[in-house]
């Protein structure tokens, strides 16, 4: 599968506008009452904000309540590059706690591997063969404690990619490497990975978000969803002035255009089970 190493700077280049655009609502939207944390020093901040809930070591999680119809949805964010600063990863653990609570559903916020400049997701194919079993079993396990202490499944799964976490999540959705029912990619897009050849893999549907102004990432995300077109690959694609930031409007029509995918199949059924 051919796969590119991302410039290791770029992430970080936006890294400053990206902490203060991941957590502004767009125009005319309110933002749900989350807490701000108490200031500490920077030394004794855990690695998990205080508004969300640790659930393992650099795993993290917030519960947002249900879809209005009922349906227990699980968010797995995979984030934008990292730096190893501590309390750094706060700002999208809380924007993604406020989308969960904006949204009704169940967030997952997993770290990705660090490497030399802080922690960034396998997005090259050498990066991959040495890390990606060790991600993917790290989810699919947090996934499975978060249903074993609810008691039951979730009605549906779906992955939100932004930044970095874009150009892998677009990789995973085309190879059918997690087992959910659909992808948001938001500022970025991995338009040469290529499906696996494997049978049976499932072609959950894909939301891409094109931030027109984000000239970094705008024309990646258009290539994305150019591939997904021409893979004739169940996708929608919008494009908004928007920069690099998970864009209110865009999670919101997202996760509208993934629960309306399917049927939803309310589940009564035990975890362990």
């Amino acid at each position: 599968m051919p796969t590119v190493d991302l410039p290791a700077a770029r992430p970080f280049a936006l890294a400053s506008f990206l902490v203060a655009a991941l957590v502004a609502p767009g125009a005319g939207a309110r933002e749900p009452n989350v807490r701000p944390a108490v200031a500490k020093a920077a030394g004794d901040k855990p690695w998990c904000a205080p508004e969300v809930t640790q659930l393992s070591d650099h795993v993290c999680t917030f519960d947002g309540g249900t879809s209005p119809d009922g349906r227990r949805t699980l968010v797995i964010y995979l984030h934008g590059a990292y730096a190893a600063t501590p309390g750094f990863a706060w700002m999208q653990q809380r924007a993604m706690a406020m989308h969960a609570k904006r949204h009704g559903f169940t967030v997952l916020l997993p770290t990705s591997p660090k490497g030399p400049v802080g922690f960034v997701w396998p997005t090259s194919q050498a990066a991959q063969d040495e890390q990606e079993a060790g991600v993917l079993a790290g989810i699919k396990q947090a996934r499975h404690e978060l249903e074993r202490r609810a008691a039951k499944r979730f009605d549906e799964v779906f992955v939100v990619g932004f930044s970095s976490g874009a150009y892998y999540a677009s990789s995973l959705a085309v190879r059918g490497a997690l087992d959910v029912d659909g992808y948001i990619v938001l500022a970025g897009g991995s338009s040469w990975a290529r499906p696996s050849s494997a049978a049976g893999v499932r072609r959950a549907p894909v939301f891409v978000g094109v931030s027109a102004a984000d000239p970094q990432t705008a024309n990646h995300s258009r290539a994305f969803a150019g591939t997904l077109a021409a893979l004739k690959w169940p996708y929608r694609v919008e494009e908004r002035n928007a920069g690099h930031a998970v864009d209110w409007t865009f999670m919101a029509h997202g996760i509208a255009w993934l629960r309306a995918q399917a049927t939803p199949k309310l589940t009564t059924a035990s975890a362990s089970e």
